[in-house]
């Protein structure tokens, strides 16, 4: 896509706004963190392009020139072998997974940067080959087991000479946190960035840097409660690689 260099990157800002899976407050919920995300990307210079995952409608990464992957319900355990009976696993929509695999995986083999955020880096680490943990516990920092549960906070600490360690310094870190599953096995291609003390992993980042620019968070800097300007810092460098993805 061949832009003047001044001009606004156009990012597919991906959740499912209208999943049958998701009840009211639950979607208002994502509805509001994804206008903050949205805010983020174009105060950081970037033209937010929101779409609804679960529309059925096919969207394509040739016609964008970043992905950011926001939160929302689990993604399907049929898709990495996990278990499909567990209690807990809620909100699947098998079209938002399939979208936002495509989404993801297209705009990798086209050299777009991907963002992921709580839900993205799951789907991201499942686009990749991985698996999840498919529930953390009761006993689990990262979130309250019960409706409509406020966000948890917590420290991670990040692996220095890395994205994430560029934005937001290698900590420890404080988050928001909002979500009951995460990364079992590593998906190919990928390495950790972060870690909560508990050993569950907050962020990942592609092994080599060379195949292109990928960060994704299990925690979420779009949140009002998250530390003051936390967003910024992740969207400056997202938005600024897409910038240069919309002048090759």
């Amino acid at each position: 896509m061949d832009q003047h260099p001044d001009s606004r990157p156009r990012i597919a800002v991906s959740f499912a706004r209208t999943a049958a899976s998701h009840p009211p407050h639950f979607a208002a919920e994502l509805a509001r963190l994804a206008a903050r995300a949205a805010a983020g990307v174009e105060a950081a210079g970037g033209d937010a392009v929101v779409i609804d995952s679960a529309s059925g409608e096919v969207f394509s990464a040739e016609d964008f020139d970043g992905v950011l992957i926001l939160g929302g319900g689990d993604v399907d355990p049929a898709r990495y072998g996990g278990n499909a009976a567990e209690p807990t696993v809620h909100g699947v929509d098998t079209r938002a997974d399939e979208t936002e695999i495509d989404l993801v995986v297209g705009a990798h083999e086209l050299g777009k940067p991907v963002l992921g955020i709580c839900r993205g880096l799951q789907l991201i680490n499942v686009a990749f080959g991985g698996s999840l943990i498919e529930d953390l516990g009761k006993e689990s920092v990262h979130r309250i087991h019960q409706e409509q549960a406020p966000m948890a906070v917590h420290k991670v600490g990040i692996e220095p000479d890395s994205i994430l360690a560029g934005a937001l310094g290698t900590g420890p870190v404080p988050v928001q946190s909002g979500h009951h599953q995460a990364v079992r096995r590593l998906g190919d291609r990928l390495h950790v960035v972060a870690r909560a003390d508990d050993g569950v992993v907050e962020a990942v980042e592609l092994d080599r840097p060379d195949e292109g620019w990928l960060l994704a968070v299990q925690w979420h800097p779009e949140d009002e409660g998250s530390p003051e300007g936390q967003l910024a810092a992740l969207m400056a460098p997202f938005v600024a690689a897409c910038r240069v993805s919309a002048r090759a």
